[in-house]
C-alpha cells in the first residue's frame, strides 16, 4: 500500500468517531505488538493501524487492545477523511504540558504560564 494515499487523514466510523492522523511507520515497533498483526501505518500518539486476516484494526499502545475498523483495505481507504479541525474557545485550555527541552528553546521557565 502506498502511504501517500492515506497519510494525514483519519479513519472516520459511520458514527463519526475518528482514529489517527495517519503517518508512515516510524522506527521500531513495540515489543508487545501482537505478532499476528501486520502494522502498515501509525498515528502520532503511538497507536498502529494493523492488518489481521485481511481485516483492518486500530491497535491502542496503552492497552494493547484492537478495535475493528474495516473488513478490507478498500473499505478502510473509503472511510478516510481530512481530520476535523479542533476549535478552542478562549479560556477552554487550563494547562498544557510542554517538553522541557522545547520550553528551553523558547526561553520559557519551568512553571511559567
Amino acid at each position: 500500500m502506498c502511504i501517500d494515499r492515506i497519510k494525514d487523514k483519519v479513519f472516520r466510523t459511520a458514527g463519526g468517531e475518528e482514529y489517527g492522523v495517519i503517518r508512515a511507520l516510524q522506527g521500531n515497533l513495540p515489543i508487545d505488538l501482537n505478532k499476528l498483526l501486520e502494522p502498515f501505518a501509525e498515528d502520532s500518539c503511538g497507536n498502529y493501524f494493523v492488518l489481521r486476516a485481511g481485516f483492518v484494526y486500530f491497535w491502542d499502545h496503552e492497552t494493547g487492545d484492537t478495535t475493528f475498523l474495516a473488513a478490507s483495505i478498500d473499505q478502510f481507504i473509503e472511510a478516510l477523511v481530512a481530520p476535523t479541525p479542533v476549535k478552542l474557545r478562549e479560556g477552554q485550555v487550563k494547562s498544557a504540558w510542554i517538553n522541557p527541552e522545547f520550553a528551553k528553546k523558547l526561553g520559557l521557565k519551568k512553571g511559567a504560564e
